[in-house]
């Protein structure tokens, strides 16, 4: 489920199929009313996925200059391209580890003139004080899924875990009657 390189099926000796999240997760923000908001990519290498959502939402898109000089260092985020003022923001990537990166990213929004933060990964990691430091963070809520157990989090009101279950069983009922799995995408 969202690979961090698409590449990777192709070394794969078997047929994969990989499965995306940006469907639900994008009918989830509808489902919230959000108006006047901006998809945010968190760095240069989030750019398509975002741009995927940003899309699919039917609303623009803005790209976070981030930079990381060392493996040790905390990234800073550096510019924003595009504009957030008075805007909701929905900052997407596809894993969170620690939250420190995606934290950084809602201060810089913040800082400009970004209203309300929403932030989204596939791939909730949260290792450490991650659940905490999200929780304490301007994120108003923090949307992951269970394709990792995330009940260690489960005390957290700002974070929310969409289940995977149904999409992984519609794949695999697919592939099982030889239909189309890419029809879970449309």
């Amino acid at each position: 489920m969202d690979l961090h390189a698409p590449q990777i099926v192709g070394f794969s000796r078997i047929p994969v199929d990989q499965l995306q999240i940006k469907h639900q997760m994008c009918n989830y923000i509808v489902e919230k009313g959000l108006e006047n908001f901006v998809v945010a990519a968190p760095d240069a290498g989030s750019a398509k996925r975002a741009e995927g959502f940003a899309r699919r939402l039917d609303v623009p898109m803005v790209i976070m200059d981030k930079r990381r000089y060392s493996d040790d260092e905390k990234a800073k985020v550096l510019r924003i391209i595009g504009d957030v003022e008075g805007k909701d923001c929905f900052i997407i990537d596809d894993e969170v580890s620690t939250g420190g990166s995606m934290i950084e990213a809602c201060k810089a929004l913040k800082n400009a003139g970004a209203k309300n933060l929403y932030a989204g990964c596939t791939h909730g990691v949260l290792c450490g004080d991650a659940c905490r430091r999200i929780q304490e963070s301007e994120v108003s809520e923090f949307i992951t899924t269970n394709t990792i157990d995330q009940s260690r989090c489960s005390r957290y009101d700002k974070i929310t875990v969409l289940s995977v279950a149904k999409l992984f069983s519609d794949a695999i009922a697919a592939i099982h009657m030889g239909t189309s799995v890419s029809k879970l995408f449309l």
